[in-house]
């Protein structure tokens, strides 16, 4: 895999690998951790998780101005690290869930933002510079798909490290995870006034407004809400009966409660949420079943007051347990900075060499009495242009892309079954996974070879035997038989991006190597383009997906109408193809086309795009209460095909940048 590339792929593959395991760990349960922990809105979620993502690919520019005039790349690399680390160590002490903890968050996210400026462009750029030998240039591309895998074997393991220490700190307190209770303690806890929904209604609607219906009365009630920050009594009694509900189905499962009178069943918890006429009998007779109950017992949270159990339980399960999961799961970043900072020291051999600014060759030049040509000035204009062009095409695609986050997170929460089949173990868990990776690992190893190597047909095979007994062990220790339903939490999907990545890198490169042995390889611009008509026909499947489905605006925590897994990971996979087109291609693209007295600023301008895209995230996020599902769904179409369009339109002049003409 690595014969025909320097030493130093794999150790920048390695540190970069280590980072992006922490980062996509803590970034995976982000804004579940905002809304669960300050109560925050969507949109304001949405809004926060937007402009970190900006400033974590926007600081890169400064990052790479540093490394190009004055640090020199390693020593960047190395600072960056460092205001890493301190940014997860403050994100991983568990706060209050007021004014201070939401600062402290924010002091947080703002070191990991600028330490991630002066790391990942750097990196980036530095790993160019490698193949600026002759000797490796032509490996460019394969070069840059290998450690774009690394970056995503990171992210792989990522959603299921989180998931981990939230499901084993939940179950230490004999609890499992539940999207709903988090919503229902925020509304308890809110600090605005509350009032009657009619006394407000009366007060402070107009006349007409009050004639309104529907969605249109809806629009106007919630408006002034959040105007004259006031919740209903209304609101707060429905939030006191549902952690009730979910107080007593936690302690039913674990076993707590003994009084099969207070007993509250999986099936009843779901019949709950039902809003299918057909239950409404039996539904009411939950109700007033849960309701007749009066907790005491001070263990489980109960007291005197008929509220009491509900709230203590609301407590327990949000600040004591779900919370500290998240703390802890940040922790996980500042472990893997460690790793990454002792590759990238260890083997510090490999790249030094390569770890000179433009100024420093020339005066090395001058030295030995050689002389370096700089590049014309024509030549740099025509290549900035070239890159700008391509830069204000990703835009477009991260700021759908990056929707894995912040909506696709919300569907997954909201509108994806939670409850599965235990066969579905096979995709959610990570054994399996990996046992199937090494599977397809072992055909393309028989067949195709690996990353640019030969076929080997003797390792192949054994890997593909490894892969197959890997997956049938598992299914037989931990699925036959079995009829327990497995529980699975939002986080869990955003898995399924990198390990698509993993999977598809070989294939990727192979077609690529065929095409380019043909003479028929597409140029990079061109991959970019086909990109994005790909990630159009992933959120598309979401639109699908989505028809008959309600509004956000129309749910109260998770809608009663649920879709498969299947849509989800569906969608992934048409994004993750499309991501495999347009994101390593375009860190090559840059790295060729950069003028060398630039190059980290350009690798930092490559990210400076996405923080623009990613910024447009949390813009695009603040529709989602607004619109339909089916309408959200379709703006992330057009602007993903009309960014094809416009690509495709400027080809000639990016081709001639690339010297692909």
């Amino acid at each position: 895999m690595f014969k025909d590339h320097p030493k130093g792929l794999l150790v920048l593959a390695l540190t970069n690998m280590g980072e992006r395991f922490g980062y996509y760990t803590m970034l995976a349960i982000l804004t579940l951790y905002m809304q669960a922990k300050f109560g925050l809105t969507s949109a304001s979620t949405s809004m926060i998780y937007g402009s970190f993502l900006a400033l974590v690919y926007f600081l890169p520019l400064f990052g790479g101005v540093l490394a190009d005039k004055v640090l020199g790349y390693g020593k960047t690399v190395l600072l960056g690290i460092f205001v890493m680390f301190v940014g997860y160590l403050l994100l991983a002490v568990p706060m209050e869930s007021n004014a201070i903890g939401l600062a402290m968050m924010f002091c947080s996210l703002i070191l990991i933002a600028l330490g991630t400026g002066f790391f990942k462009g750097n990196l980036q750029a530095l790993l160019g510079k490698l193949y600026d030998n002759p000797k490796y240039s032509k490996n460019r591309d394969i070069a840059f798909s290998i450690f774009y895998m690394f970056i995503n074997i990171g992210a792989f393991f990522a959603p299921s490290a989180a998931n981990y220490i939230n499901n084993a700190v939940l179950r230490s307190s004999n609890f499992t995870y539940d999207a709903s209770i988090p919503k229902n303690y925020v509304i308890l806890n809110d600090e605005a006034q509350a009032i009657d929904k009619n006394t407000f209604i009366a007060q402070y609607l107009t006349p007409e407004e009050q004639q309104l219906t529907g969605k249109e009365f809806e629009a106007v009630l919630n408006k002034a809400k959040k105007e004259h920050k006031v919740v209903f009594m209304e609101e707060i009694e429905e939030s006191l009966f549902r952690l009730k509900a979910a107080g007593l189905h936690q302690y039913t499962q674990a076993g707590k409660i003994a009084d099969p009178a207070m007993m509250v069943t999986t099936r009843e918890y779901e019949i709950l949420q039902s809003r299918d006429p057909a239950d409404a009998e039996e539904k009411a007779a939950i109700i007033a079943k849960i309701q007749s109950i009066h907790i005491t017992d001070p263990e489980l949270g109960g007291g005197p007051h008929p509220d009491d159990f509900a709230r203590n339980f609301g407590k327990r399960y949000v600040n004591e347990s779900l919370s500290i999961s998240y703390n802890l799961a940040f922790g996980v970043a500042c472990i893997s900075l460690v790793f990454s900072v002792l590759i990238f020291l260890l083997f510090k051999g490999t790249w030094k060499a390569e770890d000179k600014t433009v100024k420093q060759k020339i005066e090395e030049s001058k030295a030995d009495g050689k002389e370096i040509k700089i590049m014309p000035k024509e030549e740099v204009k025509e290549r900035m242009v070239a890159l700008l062009l391509v830069f204000f095409v990703v835009i477009f695609f991260w700021m759908s892309f990056h929707q894995n986050g912040l909506t696709l997170t919300f569907f997954a929460r909201d509108y994806t079954q939670s409850t599965l089949p235990v066969t579905w173990t096979l995709l959610f868990s990570l054994f399996p996974l990996l046992s199937l990776i090494v599977f397809l690992y072992g055909i393309y190893l028989s067949t195709v070879g690996l990353l640019g190597s030969k076929p080997n047909k003797k390792v192949g095979l054994l890997l593909t035997v490894a892969g197959i007994a890997g997956v049938a062990g598992y299914y037989f220790a931990n699925i036959k038989g079995v009829d327990t339903p497995i529980k699975i939490t939002p986080q869990i999907f955003q898995q399924f991006n990198p390990m698509f990545i993993i999977i598809l890198t070989p294939l990727t490169v192979a077609l690529f190597s065929y095409l380019a042995n043909k003479g028929k390889e597409p140029s990079a611009p061109r991959k970019i383009g086909i990109g994005m008509f790909l990630a159009a026909v992933g959120f598309a499947i979401m639109l699908i997906g989505s028809i008959g489905l309600p509004a956000p605006s129309e749910i109260s925590g998770v809608s009663d109408k649920l879709v498969s897994p299947g849509w989800l990971i569906s969608t992934y996979f048409a994004l993750t193809v499309a991501e495999l087109f347009l994101s390593p291609m375009g860190l090559s693209f840059v790295s060729k086309v950069a003028p060398p007295q630039y190059s980290g600023l350009m690798q930092g301008g490559w990210l400076a795009a996405t923080a623009i895209g990613n910024l447009l995230v949390g813009v695009i996020g603040t529709f989602w209460e607004k619109l339909p599902l089916v309408g959200f769904w379709s703006i992330l179409i057009i602007c993903c095909v009309l960014s094809g369009i416009f690509i495709f339109s400027v080809m000639k002049r990016l081709e001639k940048a690339t010297g692909d003409l």
